[in-house]
């Protein structure tokens, strides 16, 4: 089994100023997605899981300011990375073992079948 991850970064609050700085980003709105390649739910569909957020992006003092239309999708990941104090590879980890634990569920539900 190999899961494809993918992140999107679907809105970035900004400021039109903040001090001398113009479009400056304050938050973050952050998903990423695991996808398996080859498991599948019993209705055919890939097992997908989703870890989702937002994280705020203060300005530090003495760190280079990057300009709205100057981030990429790396940088938002950076920050997002930083501010959750984890790496890529945990992130993936976590979300490999929800995609292993709907493959394999450890709690099962439903009721009795007298009910």
């Amino acid at each position: 089994m190999a899961n494809n991850y993918t992140w999107t970064y679907p809105t970035l609050e900004r400021v039109a100023t903040e001090g001398s700085k113009a479009d400056v980003v304050k938050i973050i709105h952050w998903r990423v997605t695991a996808t398996s390649d080859s498991d599948k739910d019993a209705e055919g569909r890939y097992l997908t899981t989703t870890m989702y957020g937002t994280t705020n992006t203060p300005m530090e003092e003495g760190a280079e300011f990057v300009a709205y239309n100057s981030i990429t999708k790396d940088w938002c990941k950076t920050k997002v990375l930083a501010n959750l104090g984890q790496t890529e590879d945990e992130i993936k980890a976590k979300l490999d073992a929800n995609i292993t634990e709907q493959k394999t569920p450890t709690i099962l539900t439903g009721t009795p079948s007298g009910w």
